[in-house]
């Protein structure tokens, strides 16, 4: 029966799988190995497995390149317990060792004092939550323990949800429990990374939901840490094993792991007989990212005739983390003499034509070092915003070798002297920035600086209100809040219509205006202008929506005066159900001007109406200009007759609601004569 198994990656992309069953068993590139592995990047008996019927040991075998657990390089012939989701790194094969049972309901180590406990009490059921004991890899997984008590008198079922980070990465041994009464029951959450270079390490925040299953509103939420460790690989493979004479070798590289990779690649020839030209052999990958690099080989001593001869080199490329891992490709470069077999026979026969073309060779290959000249050097902009890339130029002479400095680091070395440019990410990058190009020739050298300004480009714009709508006729109170990442200065239009509050030309990248009071009577349209270093502009626009103050009769229909006092004429009456718009208040308060169709207007007494929750009437603006009250009675002027002569009086106007209130003019009741004596 098999207490494990063991997962192998291979950097183009293979899987195979090996189940565990021997309690001693060996792992090499040798047939001799109970898991032999077809690669020459590791040793012929590189490490072993040992089971002794609990615990699982790995060994190294005292291998040449070293086996790695987690990161960590083992000692060689020391023993090293295995605990299931076990990275090992070998050469270029990353493998997995997995325990025989990888269900959620396996047993768990005891949790250390340290781990966090998060308790939390409700009306029936209490949670108790253990969160993962340590951080972990993709590809490893580590548990969390749910407990839930039911603290009442019945039996209960509950689900459990829990969210936070993929979902494929998280398997439960079950979502639904019944609990009996003061009893608990477990849940085990098993948490299982893809070992994908899109697994972003990190912090994740995991929410866990509990709720009853027959009443969903009775639930409780408890929160953990999760940390996701990176994990580290990479590929490669050589384009073409056998170069030929001014043919170049293009080298794949892929980083598989989840973090950025720096990857150095170095060259050597089995006899030191040639000498390479690399022009970024150093490099920094993101997760899952691809690069091509391309380079030459030329011979030490050139081949003047004679037959065409093998050398044999190998590149070699080694991780810039902690593992160190080094991955070695093997390639044959075919150097053809540069002049005809049939060459020392002419030479016999021309002595003298060729010991002067010996001294001509001689005199090439001996002549003076000259100094390197940078001819020019330039850049395509003196400013450009983080994540944009720039492109180098330049014109060297006499150099057989260039670097390139940005803030006094080198970033690339060993540039090939046919190259002109190159094109430069500015992702890491702020602030004034100097690029400082090298030339070489021998011991003598020679530089040329250019500076460019790297500036943070302008970012989401936040733009709000509080609130975020006003009512007609009525004083509020404006809060406007904005933030706009990499700006350097904002201003504001579209304010001045709503309050006379002094407002500043310019703003910084993020603020508030509080305390903004006005009378709106349309609806504000904001516009927010933003600016960063390099004047680039964006603009947001919030608009804030006007609405009316609506009222209607609290009861009986309301009676409207031509004034705020009964003894003013009546104009009419607002029917009940009747909505109508109040534009103002007396300077008492008690009296409430309601609008009519026609332009007309009349005065109701404020506790007769019951007002939308949308305003509150004492913030209605005073009305101070009120028609005249008329006098208290009339004193009869006499006539020359005693004729009498009958007197209309005005007819009284009654209000009926109107069909619809979707605009201020539709919400005003209409008027009807009613009769009057």
């Amino acid at each position: 029966m098999a207490y494990g198994r063991l997962d192998v990656f291979w950097p183009e992309g293979q899987f195979m799988t090996f189940p565990l069953v021997e309690n001693s068993i060996s792992v090499g590139r040798s047939t001799g190995n109970r898991v032999a592995l077809e690669t020459n990047t590791i040793s012929r008996y590189h490490f072993s497995l040992t089971h002794d019927g609990q615990k699982t040991f790995i060994t190294d075998m005292d291998s040449a390149n070293g086996t790695f657990v987690d990161g960590e390089r083992l000692a060689p012939n020391t023993p090293r317990e295995l605990d299931g989701g076990d990275e090992i790194q070998i050469g270029d094969l990353r493998l997995i060792y997995h325990q025989l049972d990888e269900m959620a309901t396996q047993p768990m180590k005891a949790v250390e004092e340290t781990t966090q406990r998060i308790e939390v009490a409700a009306l029936n059921f209490r949670l108790d939550v253990i969160g993962p004991p340590a951080p972990f890899s993709p590809g490893a997984h580590m548990s969390a323990e749910v407990n839930v008590t039911n603290t009442s008198a019945e039996a209960h079922r509950y689900r459990i949800d829990v969210t936070g980070m993929p979902s494929e990465w998280i398997r439960l041994d079950r979502t639904e429990i019944l609990v009996e009464p003061q009893q608990s029951e477990q849940i085990l959450i098993n948490f299982r990374p893809v070992r994908r270079s899109d697994s972003r390490p990190g912090d994740y925040k995991v929410q866990v939901r509990v709720y009853q299953a027959d009443k969903p509103e009775l639930k409780l939420d408890a929160q953990m840490v999760v940390r996701v460790l990176p994990f580290s690989g990479f590929g490669m493979a050589l384009e073409k094993p056998v170069i030929n004479r001014g043919e170049h070798f293009r080298l794949h590289l892929h980083n598989q792991g989840s973090a950025p990779l720096p990857l150095n690649v170095t060259c050597r020839a089995k006899d030191n007989d040639l000498r390479f030209v690399l022009p970024a052999p150093q490099s920094t990958l993101m997760p899952g990212a691809r690069f091509i690099l391309s380079g030459s080989v030329v011979p030490q001593k050139p081949l003047l005739w004679g037959k065409p001869r093998s050398h044999t080199f190998d590149i070699k490329v080694t991780s810039g983390d902690a593992a160190h891992f080094l991955a070695v490709a093997r390639a044959k470069f075919i150097e053809k003499p540069m002049l005809p077999a049939w060459t020392p026979l002419a030479l016999a026969g021309a002595a003298i034509v060729g010991i002067a073309a010996v001294l001509v060779v001689l005199a090439i290959l001996f002549r003076p070092v000259r100094p390197p000249q940078i001819t020019t050097f330039t850049v395509n902009k003196p400013q450009v915003a983080q994540g944009e890339d720039i492109s180098l130029s330049w014109v060297v002479q006499d150099a057989s070798n260039l670097s390139l400095s940005v803030n006094s680091r080198t970033v690339i070395e060993r540039i090939s002297t046919e190259t002109t440019g190159l094109t430069l990410d500015t992702s890491g990058l702020s602030g004034n920035v100097v690029l400082e190009l090298v030339g070489e020739n021998g011991t003598q050298k020679t530089s040329a600086v250019q500076t460019i300004t790297v500036y943070q480009p302008l970012g989401q714009i936040t733009f709000t209100s509080k609130p975020d709508q006003l009512i007609r006729y009525v004083v509020q109170n404006l809060t406007i809040s904005w933030s706009v990442p990499g700006a350097i200065k904002t201003r504001l239009t579209g304010l001045e219509t709503f309050t006379n509050t002094p407002l500043q030309s310019e703003y910084g990248a993020q603020g508030d205006l509080t305390g903004l009071a006005g009378i709106p009577d349309q609806a504000l349209h904001l516009v927010l202008y933003a600016e960063d270093t390099a004047g680039n502009q964006q603009q947001q626009v919030l608009d804030i929506p006007v609405i009316n103050p609506e009222c209607l009769p609290a009861g009986p229909p309301v009676t409207l005066y031509n004034g705020p006092d009964v003894r003013y004429q009546v104009v009419g009456t607002v029917p009940a159900g009747a909505v109508v718009v109040v534009d103002a208040q007396d300077g008492s308060g008690q009296w409430l001007r309601a609008r009519l169709q026609g332009g007309l207007s009349g005065w109701g007494i404020r506790s007769e109406f019951a007002c939308a929750q949308t305003f509150n009437t004492a913030d209605l603006v005073k009305e101070l200009n009120v028609p005249t009250l008329p006098p208290a009675t009339l004193t009869p002027v006499p006539t020359p007759t005693p004729t009498t002569r009958p007197v209309t009086a005005a007819p009284a106007m009654t209000l009926t609601p109107s069909a619809s209130r979707q605009t201020e003019s539709q919400s005003l009741p209409t008027l009807q004569p009613t009769a009057s004596g």
